[in-house]
């Protein structure tokens, strides 16, 4: 089995890195020759228009490097990868849709029910490759998993979406959650899996070097698309087919996944239209009240450093301790909520540009 700090993957690595940042600095001009911009709206945290296409040479980086490093790296031993090709497959399946929907602006309902028949399908063929997996004393067999499973994938592919909505939120989070995958893969001894993680990663941060604020560019729905799939199918997936625990997989994702699914019921609660547009997530609200992007942006990549650092003490912990870092990620994270929640009953007296 190819080992995951072998230097054909730090080669690997560096060749993401390198062809994201210049495919999307070539991305820019592009976008401008032929008009392919966001033009800034009521429920936009832009004000000028900008070039929506970032997410396509980033997720060809990714995928070039990783199909690079499966090509020469493996070769004979492909068998150990296992299920992971699934997972990358469907991830470059839902690029796809959501490159289409850049450029045709699909209906949610239809997004929604390709998005959730397509999870079906990829986790219906790969049952015979996952283990049935016990709890306490019942055994749920492996097939059980489908339904629930492709649920989940859904979420987490809208959530990222959701959550893509300032300069530098989403590539940032790509960035240090894979940076840390790649860690706790290696540590158990998952190859594929932590180097396809470290692609990924490096792609993000090629395409931060041009998304950072102020943002030259956006990653579109066909970036946010890529990340939410992989990221949800691989919490899926590597659960059930590695060692490594699904909270360990989900807890640096802990902000985007609060954040949403609070704003989610409150829209649904308030008879509002849960999938339009808006700017009530609270990393919006944020700006809202004077914050720039980057303090906003600052503030999240902090809050998932934290989560990742809980997700680390989690592997080795026993049950008490695996419970109270799980909850106290969901209460700090609520509380940072309660704190904006606060400034905004003060009042816009007390706004101020930060």
């Amino acid at each position: 089995m190819v080992q995951a700090f072998a230097p054909i993957t730090f080669g690997f690595t560096v060749l993401s890195l390198a062809l994201s940042a210049a495919g999307v600095w070539g991305s820019i001009r592009i976008a401008r020759c032929v008009g392919a911009m966001d033009v800034p709206n009521e429920r936009s945290s832009h004000s000028m228009p900008v070039p929506r296409t970032g997410g396509v040479p980033m997720v060809a980086a990714a995928a070039l490097a990783f199909g690079g490093w499966t090509f020469l790296a493996v070769r004979g031993e492909a068998s150990f990868l296992k299920e992971l090709p699934h997972t990358f497959l469907f991830a470059l399946a839902m690029f796809l849709l959501g490159f289409y929907d850049d450029l045709r602006n699909l209906s949610a309902l239809f997004r929604f029910l390709v998005q959730f028949v397509s999870a079906l399908l990829f986790l219906f063929f790969l049952p015979f490759l996952l283990p049935d997996v016990s709890l306490w004393e019942w055994v749920v067999p492996r097939w059980a998993w489908v339904v629930p499973g492709a649920f989940w994938v859904v979420w987490m592919l809208n959530l990222y979406n959701f959550m893509d909505g300032i300069d530098g939120l989403a590539g940032g989070e790509a960035a240090m959650a894979s940076s840390f995958f790649f860690l706790v893969f290696a540590h158990y001894g998952q190859s594929g899996w932590a180097v396809a993680n470290v692609v990924v990663a490096a792609a993000s941060m090629g395409f931060l070097v041009h998304n950072w604020p102020p943002a030259r560019i956006f990653m579109g729905d066909a970036g946010s698309a890529f990340l939410g799939a992989f990221y949800g199918m691989q919490s899926v997936v590597a659960a059930l087919s590695t060692d490594v625990p699904f909270p360990v997989l989900v807890l640096p994702f802990a902000n985007f996944i609060l954040d949403t699914t609070f704003t989610l019921f409150r829209r649904v609660i308030g008879g509002e239209k849960w999938y339009r547009a808006h700017r009530s997530h609270f990393y919006q609200r944020m700006t809202n009240l004077g914050m720039s992007h980057g303090k906003v942006t600052t503030i999240e990549l902090l809050v998932v450093a934290a989560s990742s650092a809980a997700a680390a003490v989690f592997i080795p912990a026993g049950l008490p301790v695996r419970i109270a870092l799980v909850v106290s990620v969901a209460v700090g994270i609520i509380c940072g909520g309660g704190w904006v929640w606060r400034k905004e009953r003060r009042g816009p007296g007390n706004r101020t540009i930060v």
